[in-house]
């Protein structure tokens, strides 16, 4: 890296920002979720959130998907997931390093697919720009690329991806597709937020299914080294006649 980083605890992790002092004597303050500015200077994410805020999220849901699907009788290749919420591709680095066989990805912000493509070349079938809702080529994209996974890293609630949102990408999936998502412990829980109750209901949901997996974890550090837990979700959607 051609800078240093100084980290600047905040009064919660929306808060929080960064100091960069580059090799030429400039500097640069950021908030981390800033993700636009974050993302242009490359290995900035990955030096803050991952070395030293030992963000989990994007491992601990690749392990909990491929394991799921270990136990119906499914290797990695099998899979073929869309990364929403992708981001830089670490989510996508996770799966593809596990085996996963495609993955395609969107984000809201057109700094995250340019980062993606600058870091992490080939690692995309495909990368899209904007709200799923908004991007009429997903349906046909998932049977082109016979997707059956669907994977969120953290972007679900605090102002990100809603419910109905994530819902309408998932009903887009056949019978028998599995997510694996994660999002902060209060919102998982019912009157939490819109995912919170969706999740409550999701077993007698139009296109839900059986959830196989809720697990606390440690998502990341804040800044001031307290840790942040997040609830990992592994659900499969219910096949024709079950």
């Amino acid at each position: 890296m051609d800078y240093e980083v100084e980290l600047q605890p905040g009064r919660d992790q929306t808060a929080e920002s960064l100091l960069v002092r580059h090799a030429d004597g400039t500097t640069d303050e950021f908030r981390l979720h800033e993700y636009e500015r974050v993302y242009a200077v490359p290995g900035l994410y990955e030096e803050v959130v991952q070395r030293r805020l030992l963000s989990a999220s994007a491992t601990v849901l690749a392990e909990r998907l491929v394991a799921c699907a270990a136990d119906a009788g499914l290797v990695p290749a099998d899979l073929a997931v869309f990364d929403l919420g992708a981001g830089n591709g670490v989510s996508g680095e996770e799966l593809r390093a596990r085996g996963v066989r495609t993955i395609v990805a969107s984000d809201g912000i057109t700094a995250a697919r340019d980062a993606a493509q600058r870091d992490r070349p080939g690692l995309y079938a495909e990368y899209l720009v904007g709200d799923t809702d908004d991007l009429p080529q997903v349906p046909e994209l998932i049977r082109e690329h016979e997707l059956n996974a669907l994977v969120c890293a953290g972007a679900l609630g605090l102002g990100h991806i809603t419910a109905d949102s994530f819902h309408r990408l998932w009903s887009a999936f056949p019978a028998g597709a599995w997510f694996s998502v994660s999002l902060h412990e209060d919102l998982a829980e019912p009157g939490g937020s819109d995912f919170g109750d969706y999740l409550a209901g999701f077993a007698a949901r139009e296109h839900g299914g059986e959830i196989l997996v809720r697990e606390p974890f440690r998502h990341r550090l804040t800044m001031a080294g307290e840790p942040i837990t997040y609830v990992a979700i592994v659900a499969r959607k219910s096949m024709p006649g079950a």
